[in-house]
C-alpha cells in the first residue's frame, strides 16, 4: 500500500464518526442496500417464477413474473398474479428462473423498481427480515443465524447487515450470538476472507477467557496467509477483546515497528481506534503508550497526532512538539499535523510552541489556519 493510498484509508477513518459502519467489514458494504431495506422502501414485494421473456424494439423487451408469493401487499395494487418486468431476462437452459420483484405504486398499477434471483427456499428468510424491528440490535441474532446459510444469497445478504450495523450495535447484540458456531467458521479455511476479521470480532465479544487460542492460533506467524494479513486489524481486536495483555502487547508492537509491513502497522492503527472509539476510558492507557512511540516515527507521527488532536487528547502535548524540528519530521504534512495540533490544544505549552513557530515559518501557520477554517466552514454546494 502506498504512502498516499493510506493517507486516504487514514482520513476515513479519522472522519467516519463511530457508529456508522462495522469497522473491520472491508469494501463498499456500508453504502449497500440490503435486502430488508430495499423490501422497506418498496411498496409492495413480491415472488415468483419468470416467463415469456420477449425482445422489444426498445432493445430492452419484457418478461413476465407469475406470482407465487406476495411478501408484501398493498391496498392499492391488490395481489397482481402476474407482473410485467420491462426488461427482456432470459429463461433458457439452466437460467434461474426464481424472481423476487420490489415494485412501486404508479396509478395504481404496479411499477417495478428493482429486483433479482431469489430461491423458493429463501422466501421464508426475506419474509422474516421484513417483518423484523426497526432496533438494529434486535434484527443482529436474527441476521447471525442466517451467516452460514445454505444458500449463497441468503448468506451474503445475512452479512451485509451485519456490515452495515456500528460497532455499538454488535457489541450490544453479542450476547446472543453462538460462541461455538464462531469458532468453527474462524478454523474453516472456506470461510470468505472479508469475514475473518469479523468473526474473529464476534467471538472476542461473545466467547470468554481461553477462546483467545482460536485467535491466536491464526495470528501465529506459520500460518500468516493473505487472508489473515488481509484480516490483522479484526483479528487484532477479537483477541484483545479475549486476552487484554497479550493482544494490547502485540498491537502495540506492530504498530510501532519501523521494519514491519506498512499495511500491517496500518491494520494496527486502525485496531487502536476501534478500541478508542468503542472503549476509551479502558483502552486510554494503551492508546497513549502506542501512539506515544508512533509520535517518535516520521511516517505515521502525522496520523497519531491528527488523533490525539481530534480525539481531544492533550495527554502527549509535549510528545508531539517535540520532534519538530527533526529531519525524519521535515515533511510538511507532518509539519502540518503538529501545527494544526498546537492551534487546537488548550495548553499553554501549545501557545508557547505556535508563538515560536510564528516567528520562524509563519507562512506555515498562516496555511494550517486557513486550512482550519476551510474545514469547520465549507463552502455551500
Amino acid at each position: 500500500m502506498t504512502r498516499a493510498t493510506f493517507l486516504t484509508f487514514a482520513f476515513t477513518l479519522s472522519v467516519s464518526p463511530f457508529g456508522s459502519a462495522c469497522t473491520f467489514c472491508a469494501g463498499s458494504f456500508a453504502s449497500r442496500q440490503s435486502i430488508r431495506e430495499r423490501g422497506q422502501t418498496a411498496t409492495a414485494v413480491v415472488h415468483g417464477v419468470l416467463a415469456d421473456p420477449k425482445f422489444g424494439p426498445d432493445g430492452k423487451g419484457t418478461t413476465e413474473l407469475r406470482v407465487t408469493t406476495h411478501l408484501r401487499a398493498d391496498a392499492k395494487l391488490g395481489k397482481p398474479a402476474t407482473v410485467t418486468i420491462p426488461q427482456y431476462l432470459p429463461v433458457v437452459g439452466d437460467t434461474p428462473r426464481d424472481y423476487l420483484l420490489f415494485l412501486a405504486e404508479a396509478g395504481g398499477k404496479p411499477d417495478v423498481v428493482g429486483g433479482m434471483t431469489l430461491s423458493p427456499a429463501a422466501v421464508a428468510y426475506v419474509t422474516d427480515s421484513l417483518a423484523l424491528p426497526a432496533e438494529s440490535v434486535k434484527r443482529l441474532p436474527f441476521f447471525f443465524r442466517h451467516l452460514d446459510a445454505a444458500d449463497p444469497v441468503v448468506a451474503a445478504d445475512a452479512f451485509l447487515e451485519f456490515a452495515k450495523a456500528s460497532d455499538a450495535e454488535i457489541a450490544t447484540a453479542a450476547a446472543g450470538f453462538d460462541v461455538a458456531k464462531v469458532k468453527r467458521w474462524l478454523a474453516d479455511t472456506t470461510t470468505p476472507a472479508e469475514r475473518l476479521g469479523v468473526y474473529a470480532v464476534l467471538l472476542g465479544l461473545c466467547g470468554k477467557p481461553g477462546d483467545d487460542i482460536a485467535v491466536s492460533a491464526l495470528l501465529a506467524a506459520s500460518l500468516r496467509t493473505e487472508r489473515v494479513t488481509q484480516n490483522l486489524g479484526g483479528l487484532l481486536a477479537g483477541l484483545t477483546l479475549l486476552n487484554e495483555t497479550d493482544g494490547w502487547a502485540r498491537i502495540t508492537a506492530l504498530a510501532t515497528d519501523a521494519k514491519a509491513p506498512f499495511d500491517e502497522r496500518l491494520a494496527a492503527v486502525g485496531t487502536v481506534r476501534y478500541f478508542q472509539s468503542t472503549r476509551p476510558e479502558a483502552s486510554r492507557p494503551h492508546v497513549l503508550a502506542a501512539y506515544k512511540t508512533l509520535l517518535g516515527q516520521g511516517d505515521l507521527a502525522d496520523v497519531a497526532t491528527e488523533d490525539l488532536r481530534r480525539w481531544g487528547w492533550w495527554d502527549l502535548t509535549a510528545d508531539v512538539f517535540a520532534p519538530f524540528d527533526r529531519p525524519t519530521h521535515k515533511a510538511p504534512i507532518v509539519r502540518q499535523a503538529i501545527v494544526r495540533y498546537a492551534l487546537t490544544c488548550p495548553d499553554d505549552a501549545a501557545k508557547r510552541f505556535l508563538a515560536a513557530v510564528r516567528k520562524s515559518d509563519p507562512t506555515l501557520v498562516e496555511k494550517v489556519e486557513d486550512g482550519l477554517k476551510r474545514f469547520a466552514n465549507p463552502k455551500p454546494n
